[in-house]
């Protein structure tokens, strides 16, 4: 293994599987949402009136399932627990003691604006952004009393922790092949450009290193990580496609095995989930994610008793991951 070309592999940036953690059944949507996760307030980072010491959101489903949990600046206990419907209407809301209706406005997967409002009055009028490296999560909020005065502006700016270990590719134990040579300058290039978020760059890279063919390319990891940069921009037509060609080249690789599994697993193909994330398991006997896919595919193709037993697999190296 070439540790170089290993490295750009473990550095370069996604999985399409970034919020496994969240749980199934909202699994399959939850995988595109940058939203879904554990966020934790940084009050360093923060501006505006400070309104708490700590808080951690937990967002779930396709980020329409949020918990807050936390502690405010007087030292009294925060937990609030909603749901956010994104259709631009206003909608009654329990979990937040301050308000009675939230309205919120999906711009795209990372933008989404709300307003909450007491009565006829607004409380807060807000936005909320995820950064292109899905690492922070950041709240811009106009605060009111209840007579409309505008009492300041807050910026509330969250960390996720777990979005390195969901994030990078590949696991430890399923590191990318590489050729003995490599890496081509192509090579460098596409790696470089994914590591700052520019799929397109990193696509037409490894397009050149494919077509080129220099010595000591690797057209393994070519294909997977044109893939990977096609997963980025949420092409999985292509991706799919790309790491086709990298199973046809090394059918055993778990790496590319478990991406090209979890695009099926997106996109509902269950008996295809299966296959790739055996090969997974049988590498890697400890990847609790493989696991609960897979378990969740056999049940959906009726095979309920080894589905079982996959999730009970799951749930034992992965709390996370417990139906």
């Amino acid at each position: 293994m070439n540790p170089t070309r290993s490295a750009f592999a473990r550095g370069a940036a996604v999985m399409f599987v970034a919020a496994l953690g969240a749980g199934l059944p909202d699994m399959v949507v939850a995988q595109t949402s940058p939203l879904v996760g554990t966020w934790n307030l940084v009050p360093e980072k923060s501006t505006g009136p400070a309104r708490y010491k700590s808080m951690t959101l937990k967002i779930t489903g396709a980020g329409d399932m949020v918990d807050a949990d936390g502690v405010d600046v007087s030292g009294k206990p925060v937990k609030q627990n909603y749901t956010v419907v994104t259709d631009g209407k206003p909608h009654p809301v329990t979990g937040i003691p301050d308000a009675d209706t939230a309205t919120w406005t999906r711009y795209s997967d990372t933008n989404t604006s709300y307003q909450y409002n007491k009565g006829k009055n607004i409380v807060v009028l807000g936005a909320r952004s995820v950064s292109a490296d899905k690492k922070t999560l950041t709240l811009r909020e106009q605060l009111y009393d209840r007579n409309g005065k505008q009492l300041g502006t807050s910026i509330l700016v969250f960390d996720n922790p777990d979005v390195q270990v969901a994030s990078v590719t590949p696991t430890a134990s399923a590191p990318v092949q590489a050729a003995p040579a490599g890496p081509t300058a192509d090579e460098k290039a596409g790696a470089t450009a994914l590591e700052a978020n520019d799929s397109d760059t990193a696509i037409a890279a490894f397009t050149r290193a494919l077509d080129k063919k220099e010595k000591g390319y690797d057209a393994h990891y070519d294909y997977v990580m044109r893939g990977v940069a096609y997963g980025k921009k949420n092409d999985f037509q292509k991706a799919m496609a790309d790491f086709d060609e990298a199973v046809k080249l090394q059918g055993e690789d778990p790496d590319v095995r478990f991406r090209r599994g979890a695009i099926r697993f997106q996109q509902k193909d269950y008996k295809g989930t299966v296959e790739d994330m055996s090969v997974v398991i049988k590498a890697d006997e400890k990847n609790g994610s493989a696991y609960r896919m897979r378990g969740f595919s056999l049940n959906m193709l009726d095979q309920r008793t080894e589905g079982a037993a996959d999730n009970e697999k799951a749930c034992e190296l992965n709390k996370d991951l417990c139906p």
